[in-house]
């Protein structure tokens, strides 16, 4: 029998057929580093975490469950749960739990969990998680690192460094650079949702997706935005059950979170079950994927505070 637990795994499904896979990283220059900014937000005491990049150029990073591992697990502030393949718990013969009734982006399914008596990150474990399982192929990597193994910690994305930092954390981090841009979120189901936006002028409610390289806008946002399917590319996402949602690309005008100041960004248009999870169906709302992220030298989430932190390129 299968428990109503509910999280919304955009993660590692969340892709489209019109993307190109990138190619490979090019190594650091020693150029390169002298270029990087200096420590702006990162704490002291704040362990770095060396950071690769799926074939969707998301954030990953290695983990060990157990006695096993390196795994490529990749961070995704839009899930409220861990996720392993099924693989890896089959291979490390991870004790089966209960089955739980899950909404990604094609709607609600039902699959099994695992008990992952440790996960370690760093410096880090998290012991005695309850884990879905869902196939590697359609996760893109290992697995995933959701909100329960986040909440309460600071993780911060060095897109220049290209590394991420973990932090427990106290107190709410205190800016240190006039082109660091602050930003307080509201928490609705454990996500945290900005909804001092706008995209062309549209308030628009916003959920950061570091498991997703695209962002995906709701129906309501196309419509106020006047965006028409017609004259838009018609595109497939695929979500991590493997089922597939049509949806309506195309280009939308300068996305502003506070002073945050993003520009024109490509989106996914799709009603996707996450947005009704979230009681966003009716109003604009977006899921706002890596692409977009990245325009920034580093970001930084803090779960405990309800804030983000943008540093802008020093040519901004």
């Amino acid at each position: 029998m299968a428990c109503s637990t509910m999280l919304y795994p955009l993660c590692a499904s969340l892709f489209a057929v019109s993307l190109a896979a990138s190619g490979p990283v090019e190594p650091e220059t020693e150029a390169h580093m002298a270029d990087r900014l200096p420590d702006q937000f990162i704490q002291p005491d704040a362990e770095r975490i060396a950071i690769d990049r799926d074939r969707l150029e998301r954030m990953t990073v290695s983990v060990r469950i157990d006695q096993g591992g390196p795994y490529a697990f990749i961070i995704d502030t839009a899930s409220q749960r861990t996720i392993v393949s099924k693989e890896i718990a089959g291979a490390l013969a991870l004790d089966i739990e209960d089955q739980v009734t899950i909404v990604a982006l094609a709607g609600s399914t039902v699959v099994q969990t695992v008990f992952v008596p440790s996960l370690i990150l760093g410096q880090r474990s998290y012991d005695g998680l309850i884990a879905p399982t869902f196939r590697s192929e359609h996760i893109g990597a290992d697995g995933v690192l959701g909100l329960d193994s986040l909440q309460g910690q600071r993780i911060l994305f060095d897109f220049l460094g290209r590394t991420i930092s973990v932090e427990d954390i106290s107190e709410p981090l205190k800016s240190r650079s006039l082109r660091e841009i602050v930003v307080t979120a509201r928490r609705r189901s454990g996500q945290l949702i900005f909804t001092n936006a706008t995209i062309a002028g549209v308030r628009t409610s916003i959920i950061i997706d570091t498991g997703g390289e695209l962002s995906i806008g709701n129906k309501a946002l196309q419509r106020r935005l006047r965006l028409k399917s017609s004259a838009m590319t018609q595109m497939n996402l695929v979500d991590i059950t493997g089922r597939s949602v049509p949806a309506d690309y195309g280009i939308a005008e300068e996305l502003l979170i506070g002073r945050a100041r993003f520009g024109i960004i490509p989106i996914a248009f799709a009603d996707i079950a996450p947005f009704r999870a979230l009681r966003l169906e009716k109003t604009p709302a977006l899921f706002l994927g890596m692409d977009a992220l990245r325009q920034f030298d580093r970001v930084a989430i803090d779960f405990a505070n309800r804030k983000i932190y943008f540093l802008l390129p020093e040519d901004a």
